[in-house]
């Protein structure tokens, strides 16, 4: 009997495979492509200028979950933040929105993902204290490299995939820099520049920062540079008090 059900189930499963696959093809070419808006966590997000893939991201509820868990886990509603990468604004809204945070100012260097940006605060009742800024040694300008997806945009040029994208320049500066630009004092550093962690002096966090979310990209940036960034936080008083897939929330002791 086993032997006889066998191809039957082998068959049913291919169908079932089959059916899956035409079902997410369907989806990405002639679903995704006619969302132009979606809610997320009660946040309105413009998606008109987003490709299919993070469009489903975002409604399957997956886009920057970790960081979403930890805002809501370790921060308060007396914290001062200040964002850099800061993307298409859903962690700002989210913190501002949801755990009622005031005192916000956010960094993205990529000037096509500002203007989404400022699209969703707008939906959300929310100002956009907004920088078009990248976080550099020095201030000037840097090349970024612009890809399809805006996760993929990055000062790092070590993946020959990048031949090809569009580059644009812009303004950057170092870490006091960026905390300058603050009409308050950040108490907490949120960080998710897609392998550009590699180049922040950590050693320049402003002594009244207490917490710090960063996403660290080791497929970018190699095990011993992130090991490295991880160690350096702990060498300048933070502990780790949450990881997850890369994502880190440091505490100073």
């Amino acid at each position: 009997m086993n032997a006889t059900a066998s191809p039957n189930l082998i068959t049913k499963t291919l169908a079932y495979h089959l059916y899956q696959e035409f079902m997410l093809r369907w989806r990405f070419k002639y679903v995704l492509p006619k969302v132009k808006e979606i809610t997320l966590d009660g946040l309105r997000l413009d998606v008109s200028a987003l490709s299919p893939k993070i469009r489903n991201r975002l409604m399957t509820a997956g886009y920057e979950a970790h960081e979403k868990h930890m805002c809501a886990d370790f921060l308060t509603k007396d914290d001062s933040i200040l964002e850099i990468g800061a993307a298409i604004g859903f962690i700002g809204l989210f913190c501002q929105k949801r755990l009622g945070i005031k005192n916000y100012i956010c960094f993205e260097a990529n000037p096509y993902t500002v203007d989404i940006l400022k699209r969703n605060y707008d939906l959300n009742g929310v100002k956009p204290n907004v920088y078009n800024m990248a976080l550099a040694h020095a201030e000037g300008t840097v090349d970024l490299e612009v890809g399809t997806d805006f996760w993929e945009n990055s000062i790092v040029s070590n993946n020959p995939s990048s031949r090809g994208r569009k580059t644009v320049a812009v303004q950057a500066a170092p870490l006091p820099a960026l905390f300058a630009k603050a009409a308050f004092k950040p108490n907490v550093l949120i960080i998710d520049i897609e392998g550009a962690e590699q180049f922040i002096d950590f050693n320049q966090i402003p002594a009244q920062v207490n917490k710090v979310i960063i996403e660290l990209h080791p497929k970018v940036i190699g095990q011993e540079v992130t090991y490295n960034i991880v160690a350096t936080m702990i060498q300048l008083g933070f502990r780790v008090a949450r990881e997850e897939e890369g994502t880190f929330v440091f505490l100073r002791k």
